[in-house]
């Protein structure tokens, strides 16, 4: 069929519509034009972002200075990665986050507490970093996060984390984040992550940041909604659309959830919490209890449990941690003694041999070893870094003594 001139300058027009609002200065616009688009034209010389300061969104150049410029109107005013926050200027107190005068008295009379484009804090906390360091040429990541050789996070239009990031090309795999860069449940090889969303390992997340301590959300081992949801909390259940956990069904009680259509006798059973999930449900109800009545210090055991109910990567017992698999029986002899490793301590290593035999080393604890040995065609071994889950992050080096920290 031969479409009309008409029909194809239409969409041609559509790739960036303009949607008039009553009362702003410029037009809302729906357009095609995404983070991704500009980080993708980037190179080892000229980096890109999505610019949303202008009626129109364009990919600028990252600036090669820093970004010192006030933001008045907040974070519009500041350029893809940076935040709008207060700081003191001049008198050395630059680094120093303020809200009101009185906090940068100490660097003079004079230093005043004013609205600034800065690096977001979350960088340097060793967990979260931001997604835009990953592809700027800012003086502040040259040689660190924007120089990655194997991996750089998709960002989505605000700079954040998209849900789901892949590494390893296509024999590699697809995991969950957090949209500041922290790990999630959810993962799948390449191949097999093509309705892998995120959306409930996501919505786990935030709302444990924001307060919830018992979240009983069941995730898949992809990272979506499992059709039964159920908040023990406020004792409700309902039916959720895997990939986005809309209503799918009416919110009922919880003693009816036997009467919901997404339930099944022979895959839920009688109880909607699974054995690790239960236990630890068990453990923050009481906890929240004795906190609630004036207890400042409760111990209690330390249980792992992931987002579909199952146990997590590793089990302590007499102060010595032992890496597990989703049923709690321990994955070979690995282990730890947890003082000074508990944020150190993931098993991927452990783990992944469980799931997929690898044959990259590990650590005695579980972990990776993050210089890895290889022989090449010349019988000459040869190294290369790896990053927390086994995947590389440098090319072949001939140095035994090489820092994985310098690479990103």
């Amino acid at each position: 069929m031969v479409q009309h001139p008409v029909q194809v300058f239409w969409g041609f027009l559509c790739l960036i519509c303009v949607k008039l609002t009553v009362g702003e200065t410029c037009p809302t616009l729906i357009t095609s034009l995404h983070q991704k688009n500009c980080t993708d034209k980037s190179d080892n010389r000229t980096a890109y972002y999505l610019d949303k300061t202008s009626c129109i969104p364009r990919c600028s150049i990252y600036p090669t200075e820093v970004q010192t410029r006030t933001c008045p109107n907040g974070v519009s005013d500041c350029i893809t990665g940076f935040n709008c926050e207060g700081r003191c200027s001049g008198g050395g107190g630059e680094d120093f986050a303020c809200e009101k005068q009185a906090d940068c008295i100490q660097f003079g009379p004079r230093v005043q507490c004013g609205k600034y484009c800065v690096l977001p804090a979350s960088v340097d906390d060793g967990q979260s970093v931001s997604c835009m360091a990953y592809h700027s040429n800012l003086p502040e990541y040259v040689n660190s996060y924007w120089t990655a050789q194997k991996f750089k996070p998709v960002c989505d239009d605000d700079g954040n984390w998209m849900p789901k990031q892949c590494k390893g090309g296509l024999q590699g795999r697809c995991m969950c984040y957090s949209s500041t860069g922290v790990r999630l449940f959810g993962e799948a090889k390449y191949k097999e992550a093509s309705n892998m969303t995120c959306a409930c390992s996501r919505k786990k997340a935030d709302l444990e940041a924001a307060g919830r301590n018992a979240v009983t959300l069941h995730c898949d081992s992809l990272g979506n909604f499992e059709r039964l949801q159920c908040d023990i909390e406020k004792s409700l259940c309902w039916c959720a659309e895997p990939f986005t956990g809309d209503l799918t069904a009416p919110i009922v009680p919880f003693a009816a959830m036997a009467k919901l259509p997404c339930y099944s006798q022979g895959t839920v059973g009688s109880q909607y919490l699974r054995q690790c999930g239960s236990k630890k449900f068990a453990i923050t109800m009481v906890t929240s209890k004795l906190k609630g009545h004036g207890v400042v210090t409760v111990q209690s055991d330390s249980l792992l449990c992931q987002s579909d109910g199952s146990y997590g990567a590793y089990m302590v017992q007499s102060g010595i941690a032992y890496c597990t698999w989703r049923d709690n029986s321990k994955i070979g002899t690995w282990q730890a003694n947890l003082a000074g490793m508990t944020d150190k301590l993931t098993c991927n290593c452990a783990r992944d041999y469980k799931r997929y035999e690898h044959s990259l080393s590990c650590e005695g604890t579980g972990n990776y070893v993050l210089l890895q040995q290889v022989i090449d065609e010349n019988n000459q071994k040869q190294y290369y870094c790896v990053d927390d889950y086994g995947f590389a992050k440098s090319g072949l080096l001939s140095d035994s003594t090489t820092d994985c920290s310098l690479f990103y």
